[in-house]
């Protein structure tokens, strides 16, 4: 069960993440026709492409996090063996959790409500929408992080074999 939802949650990530790359790919070839063919420069594109880049880095960086593909440090890792390991990913695990709950979800609403109020000078959406992304974000973290609860119970069950 908590690999299949997990599976339904890394695929919906990466395919948000590349209809997002698809979408700056395209948006930065209509960007150089219009500029240089057409000599009308698109207006939108430059700051829809801004947003999107945000939002798929961000959208990326969940499924790293997901998938344990994140850059680390291993160095203090790699010291320990068995139970001990088991233990010094935990505590990581439970600073991801932190940082995410805290600065992503708390901090990110705080500054989608505050930024609500404000449009972008182009497209005209409210900065909070472009935000929104880090408090989704911190969620979608927090559910990998917890999809991780059924290994810890199996490894541990393993070290004490």
């Amino acid at each position: 069960m908590v690999s299949k939802i997990k599976g339904l949650l890394d695929r919906t990530i990466l395919s948000v993440a590349a209809l997002f790359t698809l979408l700056l790919f395209l948006g930065a070839i209509w960007q150089v026709i219009s500029r240089y063919f057409l000599n009308a420069p698109s207006t939108f594109t430059e700051e829809l492409l801004r947003f999107l880049l945000v939002w798929t880095s961000i959208l990326g960086a969940t499924y790293a996090f997901g998938s344990n593909q994140h850059l680390a440090i291993t160095f203090l890792k790699n010291k320990f063996k068995g139970k001990n390991k088991l233990v010094i990913r935990i505590i990581n695990d439970v600073f991801i959790l932190g940082f995410a709950y805290l600065i992503m979800i708390r901090g990110g609403m705080e500054v989608v409500n505050v930024t609500m109020g404000q449009l972008t000078p182009i497209l005209g959406i409210p900065m909070g929408v472009v935000y929104s992304i880090l408090p989704v974000s911190g969620v979608l973290i927090i559910i990998y992080k917890l999809l991780l609860l059924p290994e810890y119970k199996q490894e541990l069950a393993v070290e004490e074999a």
